[in-house]
């Protein structure tokens, strides 16, 4: 193995010249950094991999080997305009993940949280917006424009389509799909079918046994008593409201431009108002 400069990078890796480099950044064999770009400190890049400019990634962060990081949207109506990557602290992008730069229709900027891991061959599509703490298993496809708020989970070779929001600390399935929003603390498999409380990744997250009892009155009020959207938001308002956690819940479904999906069994599918 070749490297230079203090053996933090390769000697066959390719630099581009407008790329910073914070201390300690490492980079393998055969990668290829282009800027405009700057790496902040403690993070390492394995060999093979590619991060193309304008990007700007936080400290001790790891892109595994094959990964690339920062090209050029796939959107048909994408004519070169600059636009961005922007990459928080502590990340993991594991073997031949792809994320890609933002459009000028979505605000110009992908834009990636803290703490995140992403699996073998998943993708972020363009103007993606991802929270901190998410995991997206192998071969999870996230398409363009979508917010995945913290702590969510997509399984592997799950899939969820442009523009839809994951709620925080939900789960989609293995081989999931989604092509409506996705609220907060719920489970959701197959397609388009939620099927319960992601009653697991609450009580690791340290929810209260009550707060996870609040939230499950709030899901049966919701999906199991057969009341239109309007009448299940104000009963659930109304008898639990007290809880943050039935707030966010409510306040979520309320700004769905897209609807919510039905429960497994109901043929009812909410639409926002």
């Amino acid at each position: 193995m070749r490297w230079m400069e203090s053996e933090q990078i390769h000697a066959t890796a390719v630099i581009g010249s407008d790329v910073e480099l914070e201390a300690d950044v490492k980079i393998g064999a055969y990668s290829v950094v282009e800027g405009p770009a700057r790496i902040g400190r403690g993070t390492i890049v394995e060999s093979h991999a590619c991060i193309s400019g304008p990007i700007m990634m936080g400290a001790n962060n790891f892109v595994g080997h094959g990964a690339v990081l920062g090209k050029s949207p796939q959107h048909r109506g994408y004519r070169g305009e600059e636009t961005w990557l922007r990459i928080g602290d502590n990340n993991v992008f594991r073997e031949h993940v792809t994320v890609h730069r933002g459009t000028p229709e979505g605000g110009r900027e992908t834009w990636i949280g803290a703490n995140n891991m992403f699996m073998v061959g998943s993708h972020v599509g363009h103007d993606a917006w991802i929270g901190d703490g998410c995991t997206l298993v192998n071969g999870a496809l996230v398409a363009g424009h979508v917010r995945l708020h913290d702590g969510c989970i997509l399984s592997g070779h799950s899939a969820v389509q442009q523009r839809v929001r994951v709620g925080r600390l939900a789960m989609l399935g293995g081989l999931g799909s989604t092509t409506k929003d996705v609220p907060p603390f719920v489970l959701q498999q197959g397609y388009n079918c939620v099927s319960g409380l992601n009653v697991v990744g609450l009580k690791r997250a340290g929810f209260s046994h009550e707060t996870i009892g609040a939230i499950r009155s709030c899901f049966r009020i919701f999906y199991k008593e057969g009341r239109s959207l309007t009448s299940a938001l104000d009963a659930i308002e109304a008898d639990w409201g007290t809880f943050p956690e039935v707030r966010e819940w409510v306040d979520f479904v309320r700004e769905s431009k897209l609807g919510i999906n039905p429960a497994r069994g109901d043929a009812r599918v909410h639409r926002t108002f």
